[in-house]
């Protein structure tokens, strides 16, 4: 079962990864559409790269709280690097600059709490 989980969780990284780098796969976006919103559009994908590390790289399921946690931790993370990508492709903006500092202090919060939940 564990193998079966790990796989899935490299498709989803993979398949998020794609979408992030290249988000109109899906759809063309309309023509009046700016920079920040493209980032936005990425960001949306960054849930999928989560769920994939989420799904590769826990080892544990015997606690719900630990395993919670290292959901949301690893969400986080996800849509951090799908903005980092946002950030590079489409260039900075202060606003998406703000966005990636508040996740930042989030994914603080709960590696903090993975960590006192673990010990």
């Amino acid at each position: 079962m564990q193998i079966i989980l790990k796989i899935a969780g490299i498709a989803l990284l993979l398949v998020g990864a794609i979408f992030t780098f290249k988000p109109d796969l899906l759809g063309k976006f309309p023509t009046s559409i700016t920079p920040y919103e493209i980032i936005e559009k990425r960001v949306m994908w960054g849930v999928l790269i989560g769920l994939g590390i989420f799904l590769m790289c826990l080892n544990n399921w015997s606690s719900w709280r630990l395993n919670l946690t290292a959901l949301l931790a690893s969400l986080t993370l996800g849509v951090i690097a799908a903005r980092l990508a946002g950030l590079v492709l489409n260039g900075f903006f202060m606003k998406q600059i703000w966005w990636l500092l508040i996740e930042l202090a989030v994914l603080g919060l709960f590696g903090f709490l993975y960590w006192k939940q673990k010990t």
